[in-house]
């Protein structure tokens, strides 16, 4: 390694030791989503232990396979051909959501909390569906799929006592009521945040 990188390293570690040594008890957080959607999230802590989150990311090509094999048979245009397979270029995902947070019953050092909420979660994805007419000739399309839904949320959050550094796990049930509604679809994603 060179002196520069040795010293820039150096540099950042002395800085995030000093940030770290501060701790206080934070009303915001910026982080990494790892999950359904792999992404950035950021939550902001209101009073009386409610919070607002909101999150970008995308999702995995080969997530959700059998979901977009059943919407080819749900598309009109699709009617006389028969699935051959699909291939997701991108998807696109958001949600923000509104959050209650409950302390949970446990003797720990820092701070434990469960949380439920309801948010508004959106996935606009671009697939490329292979297929087959009735004279067995494989044809291709592409196609942009758009799902937009409430969703309910349950997790728990645990943030460290002399550190800004929050963790979570969490599961949701999206509703479509775009595309396909009353759709059900589940989600899970645990993540960590940078607090502030």
């Amino acid at each position: 390694m060179t002196l520069n990188i040795k010293t820039s390293l150096c540099l950042f570690g002395f800085t995030c030791v000093s940030l770290f040594s501060f701790a206080q008890r934070y009303d915001q957080g910026i982080g990494l989503r790892i999950g359904d959607p792999l992404g950035f999230s950021y939550k902001m802590y209101g009073n009386n232990r409610n919070a607002l989150e909101f999150t970008v990311g995308s999702t995995s090509r080969n997530r959700h396979g059998a979901y977009y094999e059943d919407k080819f048979d749900a598309i009109n245009d699709f009617d006389d051909f028969r699935y051959a397979d699909h291939d997701v270029e991108y998807t696109f995902a958001a949600q923000g959501r509104y959050l209650v947070h409950t302390a949970f019953p446990a003797n720990v050092e820092g701070r434990l909390d469960w949380y439920w909420g309801l948010g508004a979660h959106l996935r606009l994805s671009s697939l490329d569906y292979s297929y087959f007419n009735e004279s067995s000739q494989l044809l291709s399309d592409t196609r942009t799929n758009f799902d937009l839904g409430p969703e309910g949320i349950l997790g728990v959050e645990y943030e460290l006592q002399d550190y800004p550094i929050v963790g979570f796990g969490e599961v949701s049930l999206l509703a479509e009521l775009v595309d396909q509604p009353l759709k059900l679809r589940i989600f899970g994603a645990v993540g960590v945040r940078y607090a502030f």
